[in-house]
């Protein structure tokens, strides 16, 4: 007599309607459900690893929840309230990167596939903003295992691109004193003549000086405290909002001939001003980064500096390799620019710090008496 084939293993057979394999499994509750391959092999696969995980107990009700779906679930469900709104932003366009396979089940999604997203991705795209897909697929497929959606997480077998490691660019002293003595001379250009100054002096990024209040300049000490950064959304607009880590909120020394060009600026304070900002537009509106961000392309296209152009952020890159290069401590130099990891600080600025081989020398000789020895 046949043994009796228990509900969880399934049966296989070719549709010859469909000319696909279809595969039908029967769980212990007796709900019913099947799957089409193309192939024998795919669907005898499939078929062993439902068996497996109904005999594990890790089984995974069938569903039609597919990429596409998944995505926009899991953005509005686990980031929209849990990150920052242009953090939210970002996500949500890379998110748009995973068309080409968005109407695949996430059940039925393979490592393959998501492998040959990443090649076609490359065709258009730099390594660095596949790799941040990358992450985000990671982080959407493991959220569908912890909420019991995926039996496994395909992505720990999927090999990203590995991003690019562009070396830091930065300004000569010469270059920039030709950058601020153009703005200083040009009239259309010169009231941004304290942005630049004040980013060359101080390193900060262009939204904490965007949202720099006057309150936050200390005239006695000659210092000012970066509390706020400003920021650009398409949903939002223009905002203040504080700044990501603890370290970022900091108190920098400035120079006096700097803060005498603040002192002649405030002169100009607006009153009616609901931010009382130090920098603002004619109108007294806050200034939007991207606005401003023109302004530094026009620089280097309009006004024959003969520079080549680099971007805004390569002021405060400048100024820590300028600072370590002078022997600043490099706790000292991650402070000043709200690094929360000095490590941090480290791998993007090593190259920078001088190197002391001649006095590692030393302390090697004295330490082992090898001069001693060497005489005797």
């Amino acid at each position: 007599m046949a043994k009796q084939r228990r509900n969880y293993e399934g049966t296989v057979y070719y549709d010859k309607l469909q000319r696909s394999y279809r595969v039908f499994i029967t769980t212990p509750d007796g709900k019913r459900f099947s799957r089409r391959f193309e192939t024998r092999a795919a669907a005898v696969e499939w078929q062993t690893e439902q068996r497996h995980q109904l005999q594990e107990g890790t089984y995974v009700a069938a569903s039609d929840l597919t990429v596409g779906e998944w995505s926009i679930q899991w953005l509005k469900t686990y980031k929209k309230n849990a990150v920052r709104q242009r953090t939210f932003e970002r996500y949500a366009e890379l998110a748009k990167h995973l068309q080409l396979i968005s109407r695949y089940r996430i059940q039925e999604l393979t490592s393959l596939q998501v492998q040959k997203l990443y090649q076609e991705l490359l065709q258009s795209l730099s390594a660095s903003t596949v790799y941040k897909v990358h992450k985000i697929l990671m982080a959407m497929f493991k959220k569908a295992v912890q909420i019991e959606l995926l039996a496994r997480n395909i992505m720990l077998t999927v090999e990203p691109p590995k991003p690019i490691k562009k070396e830091i660019s930065i300004f000569s002293a010469k270059e920039i004193h030709l950058i601020l003595a153009t703005i200083q001379r040009e009239p259309r250009l010169h009231r941004y003549y304290p942005i630049v100054l004040l980013a060359s002096t101080t390193g900060m990024r262009l939204g904490e000086l965007l949202a720099l209040k006057w309150e936050n300049i200390n005239e006695q000490d000659n210092s000012l405290y970066i509390q706020y950064s400003i920021q650009q959304s398409l949903s939002v607009g223009i905002f203040l909002e504080q700044p990501k880590t603890k370290a970022s909120q900091r108190k920098i020394q400035i120079p006096c001939e700097v803060m005498a060009v603040l002192i002649e600026l405030k002169q100009h304070r607006l009153t009616d001003d609901p931010y009382d900002l130090c920098f603002h537009t004619r109108t007294g509106k806050p200034i939007a980064p991207r606005s401003f961000e023109r302004f530094w392309k026009a620089l280097f296209t309009k006004y024959d500096l003969g520079l080549e152009y680099k971007n805004f952020h390569c002021l405060r890159h400048t100024h820590a390799t300028e600072l370590l290069a002078a022997g600043i401590p490099l706790s000292d130099v991650a402070k000043r620019l709200g690094h929360s990891k000095q490590s941090h600080t480290l791998e993007l600025y090593a190259h920078a710090m001088p190197r002391q081989e001649t006095a590692i020398n030393k302390v090697i000789e004295n330490l082992y008496s090898l001069k001693k020895g060497s005489e005797k």
